[in-house]
């Protein structure tokens, strides 16, 4: 069997050159090559009937996922999105004869009843093929549009066995066509394998976490550019997106893996990737010809469209000049980029308790109250394992219930506890039991108490301090409210501490604030380190009970998904680096200073609306009610942002609020220095209080 290159040489090369992680700014060559190879990939793999290649000789555009699950989810959300509402029931079809997608849009019960997850996408695995095969023959499936029709490569065989059904399911539905692909599958189609999968040319392609040699999270779906050309226009450019999303430790891996394993397309393509790597200009325009053109432009505005960036500790260093990060890949870093003996302790052995595992939910048990374990590879990954897992130990209650201004993801289940309406215009349709209440509304806890009663909810999704919303602390009564009625009403309590868990707000999480534990708890972000993407859903012993008992094997299967061995040590050696920092008192302190700061600095400027500290998760809401900051609205925090970044003496990079851009939003690292908090601090009430026109 041939030997992968080391994942942890891939992290000691980023350590030792000091690039930059989770960086969006960075003109990042990893992700550059990778995509345009992902391009070369699917161009020179099919051809359509005339010998044409895939798309007609248009160049492929690619989004960099965590896994397959989220690749495939993000695909089916692409198809939609370009075909728009059709007349009639839609069904997203999955050809899985290899089991694959266990758990992706349902979940068998050990009683033969099935849960839901995905209305709307139904995946065919072995055991039900030769039934579907006959349905598709016999015409059972007219009664419905069949969009997309996903592909699943593991067992092409039993694809072949069934090509003439297949191909007679594109001919009458005209499907848009996925082809989920691993590295050996690719490699048969490339070396001219003949079947059901080289003659139905895909419209997207699929690439699962096989092409990083399953060490880091990776996954990509690839469409050609016309058909991400609605999600670049301005205002879309993040339509879909995930946490860790890109990140150098897999696209630089993916790209060893690459070299290793397929070393001829490697040689055949040498020039281009050494162009990409060496060349600027030919870097920033596969970077925008084959990932995302509006990242691009970004960063040429920005005047980050150089190669000489370094990130250590609280700065990234771009053409000599320190930049304090004050975004941290949105609250991911606890000890700054490139932590110092990082991977040192990444391969240090394991103490008595026999695994990285068995430690991390020993501490986790302390930390939270919740002792059992689901890995995932993002922020939308842990949602998901947290819903699927209630619906499945709440089974037959199906309803959940979720706040506004509150967001859970964009991947196609995660939405379900994202109430922006406009994450999900045209991909439906989504799981719709799911109802919202504005927590701050006078009446939210009339309003909540009338929809439980209406409705046996499986769940309640809750963040205590919505992030994306304006971070904004939900109010404690209703807090109090929700968490004591789950034992009455029987509803599982979900906690969203994906951006204020790992003592980002100082405490290791916002329920030890309230006294709270909960059913299921979310963690993210922090859990990274900078590093590898890697995320966890916690959750009781009584919830673990249930699912043992009606959903045998669903815990398994997500951790054969998502269980990295360098995640679980990662989050392993970010607790025990906390603990040695003392992070939970680092992080108060911290944010004491930061608030004392910003509230002297900022009070006479009337362009302030309010500044909100908790810990180092912290906002300033800008006034945009009147004159030109009316006028300017999303773009009026933009415009800060900027000067802020060309700041003269200190710049500052600084991010802000999705559903409210004229919120700024900073996330330092959180051994920040109180040298790096004053000098930030200025530059700030500097910028804001430049009258506007500057």
């Amino acid at each position: 069997m041939q030997s992968l290159p080391s994942a942890i040489e891939t992290l000691e090369s980023m350590l030792r050159e000091q690039e930059p992680n989770l960086l969006r700014l960075y003109l990042n060559p990893h992700v550059a090559q990778a995509c345009f190879c992902l391009d070369r990939y699917v161009r020179t793999t099919w051809a359509d009937p005339s010998g044409r290649a895939a798309g007609g000789g248009e160049e492929f555009q690619s989004f960099l996922a965590n896994g397959l699950d989220e690749a495939l989810g993000g695909a089916i959300k692409l198809v939609r999105y370009n075909r728009g509402a059709v007349d009639g029931i839609r069904v997203g079809l999955v050809l899985d004869p290899a089991d694959r997608l266990v758990g992706f849009a349902d979940w068998d019960l050990t009683d033969g009843r099935r849960v839901e997850f995905l209305p709307g996408v139904r995946v065919i695995g072995r055991r039900g093929f030769g039934e579907v095969a006959e349905r598709l023959r016999s015409g059972d499936f007219d009664g419905v549009v069949i969009d997309p029709l996903v592909l699943v490569t593991g067992d092409d065989g039993l694809l072949d066995t069934h090509a003439e059904a297949i191909g007679e399911l594109v001919r009458r539905h005209k499907p848009a066509v996925v082809t989920c692909v691993d590295r050996e599958s690719l490699a048969r189609l490339r070396g001219g394998a003949r079947g059901v999968l080289r003659e139905v040319v895909p419209d997207v392609v699929v690439f699962d976490e096989s092409f990083a040699g399953r060490a880091v999270p990776f996954g990509a779906f690839t469409a050609r550019r016309s058909m991400f050309a609605a999600w670049n226009r301005m205002g879309k450019s993040t339509f879909h997106s995930t946490t860790f999303q890109p990140n150098t430790v897999s696209t630089r891996h993916f790209m060893n893996v690459m070299a290793a394993t397929d070393p001829g397309f490697f040689r055949r393509h040498a020039d281009e990737l050494l162009a990409i790597a060496d060349n600027l200009t030919r870097r920033g325009e596969a970077f925008r010809r084959y990932y995302n053109p509006s990242l691009y432009r970004v960063i040429r505005t920005a005047g980050f469209e150089t190669a000489d960036v370094r990130a250590v500790g609280s700065s990234v260093v771009v053409n000599g000049r320190p930049v304090l990060d004050f975004v941290s890949g949105v609250a991911c870093s606890l000890r700054g980029h490139n932590p110092s003996g990082y991977v040192e302790a990444l391969t240090s052995p394991v103490g008595g308790l026999g695994s990285p595992q068995a430690e991390l939910r020993d501490r986790l048990r302390v930390l939270t109250g919740l002792g059992n374990v689901l890995p995932a590879v993002s922020g939308g990954t842990a949602v998901e394992n947290a819903l699927k897992a209630a619906l499945v130990a709440r089974f037959p209650r199906r309803h959940v219930l979720a706040l506004r201004a509150g967001f859970g993801g964009k991947t196609l289940f995660s939405l379900t506890g994202t109430a922006n309406p406009s994450y999900k215009e045209r991909i439906g349709p989504l799981f719709a039991e799911v109802h919202y209440v504005d927590p701050f509304a006078p009446d939210a806890r009339v309003q909540i108490d009338t929809l439980l009663d209406r409705h046996d909810c499986a769940a309640v999704q809750i963040e205590l301090i919505q992030s994306v919303g304006g971070v904004r602390r939900i109010p404690e009564p209703l807090v109090r409210h929700l968490d004591e009625g789950r034992k009455r009403r029987g509803y599982l309590l979900i906690v969203d501490e994906v951006q204020t868990g790992l003592y980002r707000t100082g405490p290791f999480s916002q329920s030890r604030v309230f006294g709270l534990t909960p059913d299921v708890m979310l963690l993210g972000k922090g859990t990274s380190d900078m590093m590898v993407p890697f995320s966890l859903t916690l959750y009781s012993d009584e919830v673990a009970e249930s699912l043992a008992d009606r959903g045998a094997g669903l815990v398994e299967t997500i951790r054969g998904h998502y269980g990295y061995e360098l995640g679980y040590r990662t989050v392993l050696n970010a607790l025990r680096a906390a603990e040695e920092l003392g992070l939970a008192g680092r992080v108060a302190e911290a944010g004491s200073r930061f608030e004392q700061a910003l509230r002297a600095g900022l009070a006479p400027l009337k362009g302030v609306s309010d500044v909100r500290v908790f810990g180092l998760l912290i906002a300033i809401e800008l006034d945009a009610r009147g004159g030109p900051r009316r006028w300017l609205r999303k773009r009026l925090g933009a415009s800060y942002l900027l000067a802020m970044l060309r700041h003269e003496r200190s710049p500052v990079l600084a991010g802000f609020c999705q559903y409210e851009p004229n919120t700024l939003k900073f996330t330092p690292p959180l051994n920040v220095s109180p040298e790096d908090i004053d000098r930030a601090c200025e530059t700030i009430i500097d910028v804001l209080g430049r009258p506007l026109p500057e």
